[in-house]
């Protein structure tokens, strides 16, 4: 089982327009909403695909209901905490032509009881789910923080995770991902500017990307999944260095696509895969919902066939999407 915790949810309100411009009354000839944060997303793409999931996080007011309501009905067990507060709405503006434009809101704060709390309700929810399951049950700790968490949020959840027995993943940034490490998560999953910004390094090639995890590794990480946005994405632990990427993918929208893939990593994990089949299912995952216009998609089958994976990276392959630390 994978229990995913998002400190940090948010509604995603995806506006679809033929055109836009600042300044003018702009038409919106598509709209919706959705149940989002990256947590929560991991488990949607989960549970859509048949992968036993729990989602935790807090809530309040009419907004929490939404969240609860949506996510029962797309048969997502949800653990909402509750916060007192509404939940943040994140904008995505889709005009053909443009990969999407974000606008999103900071999130209710996130104090010292709050916070509290939420480690409290993990620790119940995570040894229910180690006592009855006999394979690998998963922490993933995902997203941002929002506003006034604590320092040590990150850590004594990566901490928890380790002392009950589970398989802890941090998704996070910047000083959270950085405090992260220090307590020793077993999988970190950033993506390529964000793999750049934790080592100060310029990642120009696939070499640089393997370069840069091997020294996360050196930082308390038991393992490294990169995304490289077009170049695919590349998977580092002490016995691995492997890259994968997808040939002729239909791209509609790229919003969810990191979660995507970090779903497809888990759910391969959790049926037994080892690392490239992993790799494989990470890019399978991330290639099917970019071919969507929202971050609920279901995973297509006639793309494996466009997937690679090597254990012999080709070190100078360059990035079309360099990144600087």
């Amino acid at each position: 089982m994978i229990l995913t915790v998002t400190p940090n949810p948010a509604i995603d309100w995806t506006v679809t327009t033929d055109t836009f411009a600042f300044d003018a009354v702009n038409v919106a000839t598509e709209s919706t909403r959705e149940a989002s944060g990256k947590g929560i997303n991991v488990s949607v793409a989960l549970r859509r695909n048949g992968v036993p999931t729990r989602a935790l996080f807090p809530a309040g007011g009419g907004t929490g209901v939404f969240m609860r309501e949506q996510l029962a009905g797309m048969g997502v067990d949800a653990v909402v905490v509750p916060s007192g507060a509404e939940v943040r709405t994140n904008i995505t503006l889709r005009v053909p032509g443009h990969a999407g434009t974000k606008i999103n809101e900071p999130g209710a704060p996130l104090g010292e009881d709050l916070a509290q709390r939420l480690i409290d309700a993990v620790r119940v929810v995570l040894s229910e789910a180690l006592a009855a399951s006999d394979g690998v049950t998963t922490l993933a700790l995902c997203g941002s923080l929002p506003p006034g968490a604590p320092e040590g949020f990150h850590p004594a959840l990566v901490r928890l995770g380790r002392e009950l027995g589970a398989a802890v993943v941090v998704d996070a940034s910047g000083e959270v991902l950085s405090r992260a490490l220090a307590a020793g998560p077993g999988l970190v999953k950033p993506n390529v500017h964000e793999l750049a910004a934790e080592t100060g390094r310029e990642l120009r090639t696939v070499g640089d990307v393997v370069d840069a995890a091997r020294e996360v590794l050196t930082r308390g990480s038991g393992a490294v999944l990169a995304s490289l946005g077009a170049d695919g994405m590349v998977y580092v632990d002490a016995g691995h260095a492997l890259h994968g990427w997808a040939r002729d993918v239909r791209v509609l929208n790229t919003v969810g696509a990191g979660d995507a893939s970090l779903a497809g990593f888990l759910a391969a994990r959790d049926g037994g895969a080892e690392p490239a089949g992993c790799l494989a299912s990470a890019i399978l995952y991330a290639s099917s919902a970019v071919g969507h216009t929202t971050t609920l998609f279901d995973v297509d089958p006639e793309l494996r066939d466009r997937i690679t994976v090597t254990d012999a990276p080709d070190t100078t392959r360059p990035l079309s999407e360099p990144a600087k630390g």
